[in-house]
């Protein structure tokens, strides 16, 4: 009998630490986003990509991780970077840009955008 009654009485204050927002989950994944400028031109394009609004909401952001979508990477502890874009085709080429972002705790979460690039 006693079981039973612990057992509800924990379930029933687990439910509502849970409810009331005081329940302590883990770290939480932080949020990815960019801006690019300009989202499109003819090449070389010069490409500022902006993450500043990246957010991790129980931390801070320790790491962006770039991929251009065309071959290169790039790691940086601050937001900004520049890249330039190359089309060698006779035809626009759409480059799918991701960001992932890594915050203190190790959880990431990841932002894309395309960038055309026209010959």
């Amino acid at each position: 009998m006693k079981k039973r009654i612990v057992g509800s009485l924990s379930a029933s204050l687990g439910l509502a630490l849970l409810i009331t927002g005081c329940m302590f989950l883990g770290n939480l994944n932080p949020i990815a986003s960019f801006t690019v400028t300009p989202g499109n031109g003819t090449s070389p394009l010069s490409v500022d990509l902006d993450a500043a609004e990246s957010a991790d909401p129980d931390g801070t952001i320790d790491q962006y991780l770039w991929d251009f979508g065309d071959g290169q990477t790039a790691s940086a502890i601050i937001p900004t970077i520049t890249h330039i874009f190359t089309n060698v085709q006779s035809f626009s080429q759409v480059f799918t840009t991701i960001l992932t972002v890594t915050d203190n705790e190790g959880a990431t979460g990841t932002a894309v955008r395309n960038i055309t690039v026209n010959p």
